[in-house]
């Protein structure tokens, strides 16, 4: 008996893509998309820190636990219940704007512990600005995000700071800047 064939689908002209490590680009590709993103992750990060649910935080951070969940679905988890909970840790990367040695530089961050570490970092800059203690900064000297070297020399922030080159806004770099 012969058998039938089924009708092969047509395929695209297009080349089909990739999907390994390397070549998927975590970068939002519009300015709306952007801070979404970004809000997104002030909604996990509020989850983390003070435990809000989902639709608290996202609430807070403006924006909805629906998107929430799509840009960042790794970063979330259900708990035996059906409840939605921030995971510890996450392995997105996240672009943020720190003070370097002619300006402010866009760094890549691997995941959540070196976006906070970061965020800490920025804060400790804040401090020193007030104070001009050394001591503020000690925790991050030597210390890299990515493949960035912390600036921790008083001289090189003082200048920084003279120039009014050091300006901490915010802890993510502009959309612009990173592409």
């Amino acid at each position: 008996m012969p058998s039938k064939r089924r009708p092969q689908a047509r395929r695209s002209k297009q080349p089909r893509a990739t999907h390994n490590r390397s070549s998927v680009i975590n970068i939002p590709f519009s300015d709306r998309a952007f801070e979404a993103k970004k809000r997104a992750f002030d909604a996990i990060a509020r989850m983390r820190r003070e435990g809000l649910s989902l639709s608290a935080a996202s609430d807070e951070a403006g924006t909805t636990p629906t998107t929430v969940q799509k840009y960042l679905p790794a970063a979330l988890r259900r708990s035996k219940i059906g409840r939605w909970l921030a995971t510890k840790s996450d392995r997105y990367v996240r672009h943020l704007s720190l003070p370097g040695a002619h300006g402010p530089v866009t760094v890549r961050a691997r995941g959540f512990d070196e976006a906070r570490f970061g965020s800490n970092y920025l804060a400790s800059v804040k401090r020193w600005q007030k104070t001009r203690k050394g001591y503020e900064l000690a925790p991050f000297h030597g210390k890299k995000i990515g493949d960035f070297q912390l600036i921790t020399a008083s001289r090189t922030l003082q200048a920084l700071d003279d120039a009014g080159l050091l300006q901490l806004d915010s802890l993510y770099a502009a959309l612009k800047d990173t592409v």
